[in-house]
């Protein structure tokens, strides 16, 4: 997928509310405190000078009180010398949940005045907006037989989604103390077990009566299937935002009703939303999808689990529902789609223009669907819905840039914002 830009309009609306959130986050929270350190261990509180980017723009703040706590161990006999840090939680000025966000993070220190370099990386998450941010575990390797270190410190680096944090000591030397170098036993070697063959084969046991019976058996009928409707839909869609986009997905509806004289229970499937979120999807999305099947209008409905990565196509979860309608034979049409992402405040209306679909036989047994709960890791999207289309003039922006907009600037956009950067502005 090419990769697109905002535009200067959408630019200077996010600054605007980049500087609302710095206002709503106040002061900064208290940091966690590290694992319980080990004998040998060095730990030491130090304040770092910060400088976050954010939408090209750099705002600084203070970090007062970083804990880093520090241990170095080799093996018997050996000069490889394993360096592991642990720092403490980023100040928690995000105003939204960290959910899984990918990061990494840098420590850059002087080990008897010699530069080495800590990396760590994983998942971000937080229990909640305005809360901590944890750091990831690093650790770097050097060669050395030295029993201890005289330890300074240079810089600390957090990226999350993209989002870079700087932080460089403000000390003259950053002098963090003595490391002591500790010594490990090797681990044990594990033998490889032997695996002994029998030199009889284990027969295989033959199919069963019942099994054979139920291959032999003839196959469903299609009748009692029945057969879907289907067709490409085109939905005008708006998001809660304002701006607006085109989606082209292909719409299966089908229906079935046990005995005569019973509504027809019906399932809808559609194809993925397009990978066009530039953060994480965790949580609950709702979806209705309105219909007319016969003469009768109905809505259908499904709330999903999605867990999607960034840029990953968003599974629609089957939806259901039921129409009192006679007659085996019955056309549909489709006249609108919502869906809603209450965690990320992003939710859209879309209404059909292109709407009819095949006709739908209704068949005598249960339609299958999805239990509710989707991935990311769907097959996407066809019929058009993969594609991005624009809409209005010629600086209209793609659907991807207003899923950015959405989500990076509730997200991964605001996680580092600082109050200093919007006094600083005012």
């Amino acid at each position: 997928m090419t990769r697109l830009h905002l535009s200067r309009e959408l630019r200077r609306s996010a600054a605007a509310v980049l500087g609302v959130a710095g206002l709503v986050v106040g002061a900064v929270a208290a940091m966690s405190t590290p694992a319980t350190a080990a004998d040998g261990d060095l730990v030491t509180t130090r304040a770092f000078s910060c400088t976050t980017v954010v939408n090209g723009n750099p705002n600084n703040f203070t970090w007062s009180n970083a804990q880093i706590t520090l241990s170095a161990s080799h093996q018997v006999g050996s000069n490889q010398v394993t360096v592991n840090a642990q720092v403490s939680d980023m100040p928690g000025i995000a105003p939204v949940k960290m959910m899984g966000f990918p990061g990494t993070d840098k420590l850059v220190l002087g080990i008897d005045g010699t530069p080495l370099t800590l990396n760590g990386s994983g998942s971000i998450t937080n229990s909640g907006a305005s809360q901590p941010v944890p750091m990831p575990a690093l650790s770097g390797t050097l060669t050395s037989s030295a029993a201890t270190f005289a330890v300074t410190v240079t810089s600390v680096q957090l990226i999350v989604s993209g989002i870079t944090t700087d932080c460089i000591s403000p000390a003259p030397d950053g002098n963090l103390g003595t490391l002591t170098n500790r010594e490990t036993t090797a681990p044990p070697v594990t033998p490889t077990p032997t695996t002994t063959t029998s030199a009889t084969a284990t027969p295989t046991a033959s199919a069963s009566a019942s099994t054979s019976a139920s291959a032999s058996a003839s196959p469903t009928s299609a009748s009692a299937k029945g057969t879907p409707a289907k067709g490409t839909v085109t939905f005008a869609c708006k998001l809660n935002i304002g701006s607006t986009f085109d989606w082209k997905p292909t719409v299966t509806v089908s229906g079935y009703r046990e005995s005569e004289g019973d509504p027809v229970s019906l399932v809808a499937t559609m194809t993925d939303l397009p990978g066009i979120a530039p953060v994480p999807i965790a949580g609950a999305m709702d979806f209705t999808l309105d219909v007319k099947v016969g003469s009768t209008k109905t809505t259908l409905k499904s709330t999903g689990q999605i867990d999607a990565k960034p840029n990953e196509a968003v599974p629609v979860t089957d939806l259901s529902g039921e129409v009192d309608e006679d007659g085996d034979e019955l056309d549909v049409s489709v006249s609108g789609f919502t869906f809603d992402f209450p965690s990320g405040g992003v939710g859209a209306e879309c209404t059909a223009s292109k709407s009819a679909l095949s006709a739908m036989k209704v068949g005598s047994e249960p339609v299958e669907s999805d239990s509710g709960s989707a991935s990311g890791s769907g097959s996407g999207s066809s019929s058009g819905s993969g594609s991005l289309p624009k809409t209005g003039g010629g600086d209209a922006l793609p659907v991807i840039a207003l899923w950015a907009i959405a989500l990076s600037l509730l997200g991964a956009a605001l996680l580092l914002i600082v109050p200093g950067a919007v006094r600083k502005k005012a």
